[in-house]
């Protein structure tokens, strides 16, 4: 089934195929941008002659910012339009991207990691708004899913991508293909909507306001035992999954390689459960399909068992697919000059939990061997999984499923 329908005028076809693919490169590239330069990073540290210590930094100087400024970008984009922010953020992807592409040392490299960090805080909310403001009902769960495809894309792709371009190449071909996807971002800028310059109330007046939506709150919620369950398993897999096979990097980081297929396989199905179940039993399905999975590569524990992993796997993939609801349901619902930090809010919970996540699994990780505290990870995070599953029918109540069916 084509994006368009033959009787869709041609000028707005080609704004929605534009405004799809803006929203598939934005979220594509803030994913990449972290997991693509962890990769490169024992090669950046001996051509820069940089000390181990700079390793964590790599990836925090860019996801600190990042996830510190999600919330405030949200009230700029509300008041500035999608378009303007767009274009802010794509330029000052680019010029981060070119600093580090062309560092000669250390404070240079973590200067442009910090501009990268800055503009994906600014282009991850405004990419999300266009689900509401650039896109018709039709397209809307299209665009949702199109966004979780391109995350697990970039997450799964960014190590595999890394590696062979500082193995083959050179570590700064890792920055120019993040220049070369940032550039993407900011000729495709303009199929978003320009902004309207209304005023809109300041951040601590606007959070109340939004609160009282139960939607924004069970979504939130839902995210955030979602990102906790699935993106610390995801940081130690290629590790796991290195020891468990005696197997190099490359790799190991294939099994995040199915959760992305079975993402993107799972993608054209979400709009139809939603119409046809309701947001909630969508969600709900998807989630306890990742618990089923999480849970079957817990039982599993070091037992080298292939196709039993490769089936978790994607049912951890196809699951996730079906949290994507969770944003379009939120956008539906909220005033629309307050999409802007409402989308802010979605984004800080995802990266917020995401960082929770690392951490809990980690400190699993590290009570005893590798593979039997990811084994424990693993546990936990169908745990959570499974409770996000049992509240999504609460917690996205029937009096919002008609607004998320004009999705389709």
């Amino acid at each position: 089934m084509g994006i368009c329908r033959p009787d869709d005028r041609t000028l707005h076809c080609g704004r929605t195929t534009s405004v799809l693919a803006l929203i598939v490169t934005v979220g594509f590239l803030v994913a990449v941008d972290n997991t693509i330069v962890a990769a490169a990073a024992g090669s950046i540290v001996a051509d820069l002659g940089a000390g181990i210590g700079l390793v964590p930094w790599l990836g925090l100087g860019y996801t600190l910012p990042f996830a510190a400024l999600l919330v405030f970008t949200g009230p700029v984009i509300d008041r500035f339009g999608a378009r303007a922010v767009l274009r802010w953020g794509g330029a000052g992807f680019t010029l981060g991207a070119l600093l580090a592409a062309t560092a000669w040392g250390t404070a240079p490299l973590m200067a442009g990691r910090v501009a990268q960090g800055v503009a994906a805080a600014a282009i991850v909310p405004a990419t999300l708004t266009l689900l509401r403001s650039a896109l018709p009902p039709a397209h809307r769960s299209i665009g949702a899913a199109g966004w979780l495809a391109a995350l697990a894309c970039g997450l799964a792709g960014g190590p595999v991508l890394g590696g062979a371009l500082s193995q083959y190449l050179h570590w700064r071909w890792v920055f120019w293909a993040v220049l070369a996807c940032a550039v993407v971002v900011l000729l495709l800028a303009g199929a978003a909507p320009a902004g309207q310059g209304e005023r809109t109330p300041r951040l601590r007046r606007a959070l109340p306001e939004l609160m009282r939506h139960q939607t924004l709150t069970g979504s939130l919620l839902l995210q955030a035992l979602w990102g906790i369950g699935v993106t610390g398993v995801a940081f130690f897999t290629p590790l796991a999954y290195g020891e468990l096979f005696s197997v190099g990097p490359g790799t190991a980081a294939l099994p995040l390689v199915i959760v992305a297929l079975a993402v993107i396989a799972a993608t054209p199905l979400v709009g139809r459960a939603v119409r046809r179940l309701g947001a909630g039993a969508a969600v709900a399905g998807g989630l306890a399909t990742v618990a089923a999975g999480l849970g079957t590569l817990a039982v599993l524990g070091n037992e080298p068992a292939i196709v039993p992993r490769l089936a978790a796997l994607a049912l951890v993939g196809f699951g996730s697919a079906f949290t994507a609801p969770l944003t379009t349901q939120v956008l539906e619902v909220v005033p629309s000059r307050l999409a802007g930090t409402a989308a802010g809010l979605l984004s800080a919970s995802r990266e917020l939990s995401g960082a929770v996540g690392v951490g809990l699994a980690g400190a699993l990780v590290a009570l005893g061997p590798l593979v039997d505290g990811y084994t424990r990870a693993l546990a936990l995070s169908a745990v959570l999984t499974a409770v996000a599953a049992s509240l999504a029918t609460r917690l996205l109540l029937p009096r919002h499923i008609d607004e998320v069916r004009k999705i389709r």
